[in-house]
């Protein structure tokens, strides 16, 4: 049987750090400095004093310089934290809690599959070792797509797993699947692709037909699609105008105008653009899973042999998330590091596991820790949050050409 990897005591006290940073977030009045998590913050303040329909509808109201409808991505981020703010929450601050909840159980998700890939002592390194990496110093407290997206998929994972056992795991998926198109629509496609390896590698051997998963996965599509249809008719009900129509121009028409020309040189430089920032922002656990994996594999075949299986799997999991990404973005004319943001942090948590597995003295430091210091995981993590909160992102948000 799996040791569970919270405690009774740890989820008490992990509760109360996330109160207490609620609470200094209002205090505070945080307002991030980072232009998109600044947008979505304010989009989602103002709709809170809309109308519900108009939730549905945001508007630019001269942001950025810009005016009429806001059709950047559908409008389902502002959702959480427009209802936070109606329920006395102040409006301002409302989508970075949401933000750091969404981040929180981004980690505890991280730790539940080190459990099941890597053991117990894995499983409580992630709880410490993972909020330390630079991508999480980086992306601390935010409030734009990428934890939600992220969340996304760590739902949808082991949901996979779960639907070979029971259909009912089918309505997990199709509430994965369809809340990434609600929040950021056509990057749903990592998440799918995340999906899709996933069944492939079957990290976790988890027995059961993988044409039962496939079939759930199709429905989770389907009522993905389904969603998509019904936000465009309640949007031209309320605005007069079709959203993904508007969201062609806005976003995808100008990504196909400007994919790059010029042969295979600017998809190597595309390329290099993220596996610099993959080196980066998932350091050094991404670095470390490239190379244990390398070492592991070709040091004749025998040590790769022998590791857990589903730890090697995960491996092969992770570096094919990374590499399928990497190759769907690189195309586009337009770079950015967030794009790549779920791969990147897979990356760094498979890596952690598996450096967990090839040096023991790195979860048993840990646990040493953890022993002397009485929920030693989430008072690191409110410590880093007062030290964001007071100090800034701490790390440098590199731009590689």
């Amino acid at each position: 049987m799996i040791e569970p990897v919270l405690r009774k005591r740890d989820i008490a006290v992990w509760s109360a750090c996330f109160v207490v940073v609620c609470a200094l977030l209002a205090a505070t009045r945080f307002a991030s400095r980072d232009p998109d998590s600044a947008l979505y913050a304010t989009l989602a303040a103002r709709a809170s004093q809309e109308p519900l329909a108009r939730w549905i509808a945001p508007e630019w109201l001269g942001l950025w310089n810009n005016t009429g409808l806001f059709q950047e991505h559908p409008a389902g981020i502002l959702w959480l934290p427009a209802a936070l703010a109606r329920a006395g929450y102040p409006a301002s601050q409302a989508a970075y809690v949401v933000g750091a909840g969404m981040a929180l159980a981004c980690l505890l998700l991280f730790a539940r599959l080190a459990n099941a890939v890597a053991g117990h002592g894995a499983a409580r390194a992630t709880l410490v070792l993972l909020q330390l990496v630079p991508v999480a110093f980086v992306f601390r407290i935010r409030s734009n797509h990428e934890y939600p997206m992220l969340l996304c998929l760590l739902v949808l994972l082991p949901a996979l797993d779960g639907v070979r056992r029971s259909w009912w795991w089918s309505l997990a998926m199709a509430v994965a699947v369809t809340a990434a198109l609600l929040v950021k629509s056509a990057f749903v496609a990592i998440v799918l692709l995340g999906a899709a390896i996933w069944v492939l590698v079957n990290p976790l051997r988890a027995p059961g037909s993988a044409a039962r998963v496939w079939i759930a996965l199709a429905g989770a599509t389907a009522c993905a699609a389904m969603a998509a249809v019904a936000y465009d008719a309640a949007y031209l009900h309320v605005t007069g105008t079709t959203f993904w129509s508007g969201y062609w121009q806005r976003q995808l028409g100008p990504v196909a105008a400007t994919a790059p020309q010029g042969g295979p040189l600017p998809l190597l430089s595309h390329a290099g653009f993220y596996l610099a920032h993959l080196a980066w922002l998932s350091a050094p656990w991404g670095i470390a899973l490239v190379g244990l994996a390398a070492w592991w594999r070709w040091r004749g075949g025998a040590a790769w042999s022998v590791l857990p299986d589903p730890l090697r799997r995960s491996v092969v999991f992770a570096l094919a998330f990374a590499v399928a990404g990497i190759a769907l973005l690189s195309p586009s004319g337009r770079l950015a590091e967030r794009y790549l943001f779920s791969p990147f942090y897979v990356s760094a948590a498979v890596g952690l596991a598996a450096a967990c597995h090839a040096w023991p003295i790195i979860p048993r430091g840990v646990a040493w820790l953890d022993r002397r210091v009485p929920a030693l995981p989430a008072l690191l993590w409110l410590t880093l949050m007062v030290l964001r909160l007071g100090l800034g992102p701490l790390l440098p948000r590199p731009r590689f050409w």
